[in-house]
C-alpha cells in the first residue's frame, strides 16, 4: 500500500509528534509531510494528488481541523482518509463529514495504525484493530481501547531534523492520574513510565544535538520525584548553556528534596509549566482539582530564582464569577512569574465539563476553539472584559518588554494588577496593537496611566524603551543640556572606568530623573545610574 501522513503544524516550531510517532514505530513504509496552518491548501492538495495513495492519514487538533475539512472538501481523488489526534478522537462524528473519511484511530496510534494497516492488506479482522472508529453503513462503530506497554514504543528524535529552530519533544510517561473535568488528559488516568535509561539517552541527544528547546508531553512530570531528580540532575551536570528543558508540573507537588535541587540549577535549563486556573477553593473543588495555594506559593518563591516558571488561569470554571477571577487574576500575577497564560475554558468532547454543561448553563462557540461565550456565572460583557487584560498581559508583561515598569507599577505603587491592565486595554483596545511600533506601545503604556505622577512614570517607561539591542526611537522631549550631558558623562566615567567619553556620545543615550540619571548604551548593551546633587 502507499500510504501518506500529513501534520499540519499551528507553527515551524512544532512538529508533528503524532505523525512522527506513528513513522517510528510503523512496520511498513509510510510517506509523510508536514505543513504549518499558513501553508496554502492548494499546496497541501497538490502534494496528496502528486501520487496516487491508497490511505492519507491527518493528524487533527483544534487549530487545523477546519483546515482538513476544508482541504478534504477541495480533494478530487477517491482515496481513504484517516484521522487521529485528540480533535478526531472524541469527535467520531467527523466520518460522517465525506466518504472517504473512513476511519479514526482514538488516542495513542502507534500499535493501531500497524493493525489497521494489515486490515486493509488482508491479514487481520476489522474487529481486531484496536482504537478504532469506522462506519458500517451509516452508522459509526468501535472496537475497543487498548493502552500500550510504553516498553515497546519507539522515539525518532532525528525525524525533527531542525534541532535549533524547532521544539523536540520527549516523553517519560503517558497518563494523568487527576480527573480534571476540562481536560481530556482526565480521560486517561493510567500512568505509564517509559524506562528511565531511555529517557536519558534521548535527554542526552537533544544536548549534544545543541537543541533550543526540548518539550516534555508529561502531564504531572513531578508525580514520581526520585525520576524527576534524577532528570534534573542529568540536565544540570551536562548543561551545554543552550538548550531549554520544559515540564509540566504541579507545583504543590514539589518536595524539599527537589526544591534544593532545582536551586542549583543554571537559571535558563528548565521551564516549569504549572497550572493555577484558579485560587478559589470551591471553583477547584468543582473541578476536581486538589489544590494547596499558599504549598504552590511558596515552593514558586522557592525555585523562581533558578526555574522559568509559567503559569496558567482559565476563565469561565464553574462556580468563578468575575470578582472571583479578578481575585484568583491578583494573586497569581503577584507572584510574578516569566509569563502568565491567562486562557479561556474550552468545551473538550468526552470531559465532565462538556457533559454537564446543561447544570452551568454554559454556552461555547461551535467552531474551534469552542472556547466559553458565557454561562451561569460569567456573561458576555464579563469575559470581553477579561479579553482585554488577556490582551494587555501578553503584551506588556509576559514579553518582558517593560520588567521595570512591571516592578514599579505593582510592587512600589502596589497597584490593582486586573484593573491596571484593564485601564490600559481600554485606551487602546480599538487600535491593532500586534502591529504597533515599540514606540507607540511605550507611549500607549504612558497615557493610560497618567494619572501616576507623569515624570517619574515616563522615566521608569523610558528605561524599560531604551534598553534593547538597536538605540529605539525617541518619542518625547529631550530636556538634558549639552552642557549638563558632558558633565554626566564625566560623572559617569569616573564611578564606571569601563566607559569612555567618545563610546557615551556616539553610542548612548541619558536621562533623568530629579537628580538620578540612567545612561543606557549599545555597544555593549548595559545600562548604568548615577545620582548627581546640585547641578
Amino acid at each position: 500500500m502507499k500510504i501518506l501522513l500529513i501534520g499540519i503544524n499551528l507553527k515551524y516550531i512544532h512538529p508533528a509528534i503524532g505523525i512522527h510517532q506513528l513513522i517510528a514505530n510503523s512496520r511498513y513504509p509510510v510517506s509523510f509531510l508536514e505543513f504549518t496552518i499558513k501553508d496554502k491548501n492548494e499546496t497541501i492538495i497538490q502534494a496528496m494528488e502528486k501520487e496516487d495513495y491508497d490511505l492519507i492519514g491527518f493528524s487533527v487538533y483544534i487549530w487545523n481541523i477546519e483546515k482538513i475539512k476544508e482541504i478534504i472538501k477541495v480533494y478530487s481523488k477517491n482515496t481513504m482518509i484517516l484521522l487521529g489526534g485528540p480533535e478526531a478522537s472524541y469527535r467520531p462524528d467527523i466520518l460522517h463529514f465525506d466518504d472517504r473519511v473512513a476511519f479514526i484511530i482514538k488516542n495513542e496510534g502507534e500499535e493501531a495504525f500497524n493493525e489497521l494497516i494489515e486490515y486493509l492488506n488482508n491479514k487481520r479482522k476489522l474487529n481486531q484493530v484496536s482504537n478504532l472508529y469506522y462506519k458500517e453503513k451509516e452508522e459509526i462503530r468501535y472496537t475497543y481501547d487498548c493502552l500500550l506497554n510504553l516498553k515497546y514504543v519507539k522515539h525518532d528524535i532525528t525525524l525533527i531534523k531542525d534541532y535549533k529552530n524547532r521544539n523536540i519533544y520527549l516523553e517519560a510517561s503517558r497518563g494523568c492520574p487527576y480527573h480534571c473535568s476540562y481536560c481530556l488528559s482526565s480521560l486517561d488516568n493510567k500512568v505509564r513510565f517509559f524506562a528511565l535509561d531511555k529517557v536519558k539517552s534521548e535527554i542526552l541527544f537533544t544536548l549534544k544535538n545543541k537543541a533550543k528547546a526540548v518539550k516534555f508531553l508529561d502531564r504531572t512530570f513531578n508525580l514520581k520525584q526520585e525520576k524527576m531528580r534524577e532528570i534534573v540532575e542529568l540536565i544540570r551536570d551536562n548543561d551545554n548553556n543552550l538548550t531549554t528543558f520544559q515540564f509540566e508540573i504541579v507545583g504543590d507537588l514539589l518536595d524539599e528534596e527537589t526544591i534544593k535541587l532545582l536551586q542549583t540549577v543554571r537559571r535558563g535549563q528548565i521551564r516549569f509549566e504549572i497550572g493555577i486556573q484558579s485560587t478559589n477553593p470551591t471553583v477547584t473543588k468543582s473541578v476536581n482539582r486538589k489544590q494547596d495555594f499558599e504549598k504552590l506559593k511558596e515552593n514558586i518563591l522557592k525555585i523562581k530564582n533558578n526555574i522559568i516558571v509559567h503559569l496558567d488561569l482559565i476563565a469561565g470554571l464553574p462556580y468563578e464569577d468575575k470578582q472571583s477571577f479578578i481575585r484568583t487574576f491578583n494573586e497569581t500575577f503577584l507572584l510574578f512569574p516569566d509569563e502568565l497564560q491567562l486562557g479561556f475554558l474550552k468545551e473538550l468532547q468526552g470531559t465532565e465539563i462538556s457533559l454537564t454543561k446543561e447544570l452551568h448553563k454554559y454556552q461555547f462557540s461551535e467552531k474551534p476553539p469552542y472556547e466559553i461565550e458565557k454561562n451561569k456565572y460569567l456573561n458576555k460583557a464579563d469575559l470581553d472584559e477579561i479579553r482585554i487584560v488577556e490582551r494587555m498581559i501578553n503584551r506588556y508583561f509576559n514579553t518582558n518588554s517593560f520588567p521595570r515598569t512591571m516592578e514599579y507599577l505593582f510592587i512600589l505603587k502596589k497597584l490593582n494588577p486586573y484593573q491596571t491592565f484593564l485601564e490600559i486595554g481600554k485606551l487602546i483596545e480599538s487600535k491593532n496593537i500586534k502591529n504597533m511600533q515599540p514606540n507607540t506601545v511605550a507611549l500607549n503604556l504612558y497615557e493610560a496611566l497618567a494619572y501616576l505622577d507623569k515624570e517619574e512614570l515616563l522615566y521608569i517607561i523610558k528605561q524599560d524603551y531604551l534598553y534593547k539591542p538597536i538605540k529605539p526611537m525617541i518619542w518625547w522631549e529631550r530636556k538634558i543640556t549639552r552642557e549638563e550631558r558632558q558633565k554626566v558623562y564625566n560623572s559617569f566615567i569616573v564611578k564606571y572606568p569601563e566607559l569612555d567619553i567618545e563610546s557615551l556620545y556616539r553610542y548612548s543615550h541619558l536621562e533623568k530623573f530629579k537628580d538620578e540619571y540612567c545612561l543606557t548604551t549599545y555597544k555593549p548593551l548595559a545600562r548604568y545610574f548615577i545620582k548627581i546633587t546640585n547641578n
